[in-house]
């Protein structure tokens, strides 16, 4: 036996350590998750205008998000759950109850 952790196998449908770090590994993020995602973000791209670095910064943080979004289970379990017809729904005042504050049996 080894004194080493186990290391989960990377899976290229889920963002590691906040994500792509890179331009290449978000390019490969993207194609791994969705084409028309990637050739989007191309064409994004393409328009940028070099000398404004804050919108280049702009795209990335969005195209990441957007990956997260896409490709995280547990989003994608909650946005499942949160269109299923027969889950419950809650009011904010019955999550947070009428002081404002959430109930301790929530």
């Amino acid at each position: 036996m080894s004194a080493l952790p186990i290391e989960d196998p990377i899976n290229p449908f889920r963002t590691q350590h906040g994500g792509p770090r890179t331009l290449t590994q978000l390019r490969a993020a993207l194609s791994a998750a969705s084409a028309a995602d990637r050739e989007e973000f191309e064409h994004q791209l393409g328009e940028l205008d070099l000398d404004d670095p804050e919108e280049y910064a702009t795209l990335v943080r969005m195209w990441r998000h957007r990956l997260v979004m896409r490709t995280r289970p547990e989003i994608l379990a909650a946005v499942a759950a949160s269109t299923d017809p027969a889950a419950p729904r809650f009011t904010s005042e019955e999550i947070l109850g009428a002081d404002g504050h959430q109930e301790a049996g929530r």
